[in-house]
């Protein structure tokens, strides 16, 4: 059947920060690679500086408060109603189906719905009839802040001034514990809608990135966002603790830069 979805009414939105603009270029070349034909408006929160790139619409919402905060700013100049929310550190590795996305919209409005973690399978919860979807029942905690799409109206409500990326997920789940309606994920036979691969934990590139980076034949800049050890041990921790002072050295001064002027534009690769 043709779709009748206004695809003017969706956008991708990358939730970022400055702190995170070396990741912008990486994340974007794989993006678009994967997506060229992407037919929604996308959306970069930074806080002062901007990707250089005309397919990219970034917002600079000013000092970096928190991960809400940023978002709620943000959400005032986006006008679309169902919107695709990006971690920065999610490298696509697979061919995205503008169809396929479409679908996921035209879905959860069929059934009512206001939230879709996309990344998210299982045989938990009640099928939805004729959809790839499945209720998010009390205590199954597939709702997140991953790979997700969200009604405007209602990631509005789990946002709240002040609050961590972490802890507006623990909003979000609270919600669900408390039979929040209208949260879906993807039943198990559904078809992996969109594919990646993780980059960074605790501020660092992860290992598994780097592989898949090298394999790609992507170089970073590993001074400005190392791979330590990711040990529990003494070592590992201190080498830890040392790399992510400087990365926050480093944060601020590119910060203090952007402020002047300086430095504003984030080139692609």
């Amino acid at each position: 059947m043709p779709s009748n979805l206004n695809t003017q009414n969706a956008a991708t939105v990358i939730s970022s920060c400055d702190a995170y603009s070396d990741l912008w270029p990486v994340f974007f070349h794989f993006f678009f690679k994967h997506w060229e034909a992407s037919p929604y408006p996308v959306y970069l929160i930074s806080n002062h500086r901007s990707f250089k790139d005309p397919r990219v619409v970034t917002i600079p919402v000013g000092e970096d408060k928190s991960w809400s905060d940023n978002l709620i700013i943000a959400l005032k100049s986006i006008k679309e109603d169902n919107l695709f929310v990006w971690l920065d550190d999610f490298l696509v590795d697979r061919d995205i189906q503008s169809s396929t996305m479409d679908t996921c919209i035209e879905q959860l409005d069929q059934v009512g719905g206001k939230y879709l973690a996309l990344d998210q399978h299982g045989d938990l919860g009640a099928p939805m009839e004729n959809t790839w979807l499945r209720q998010i029942e009390k205590g199954n905690l597939r709702a997140g802040l991953n790979l997700s799409l969200w009604k405007r109206t209602f990631l509005n409500q789990v946002l709240e001034p002040g609050c961590s990326i972490w802890a507006a997920e623990s909003r979000l789940r609270k919600l669900n514990i408390e039979g929040e309606s209208g949260l879906y994920y993807m039943k198990n036979e559904t078809p992996k809608i969109v594919s990646y691969v993780e980059a960074v934990k605790g501020q660092f590139w992860k290992p598994s990135a780097i592989e898949y980076l090298r394999e790609q034949g992507v170089k970073v800049n590993l001074k400005r966002r190392p791979f330590p050890p990711q040990g529990n041990d003494f070592l590992s921790k201190f080498f830890r603790s040392c790399y992510k002072r400087r990365l926050k050295a480093q944060s601020a001064k590119e910060t203090r830069a952007a402020l002047e002027g300086k430095g504003l534009s984030v080139l692609p690769l």
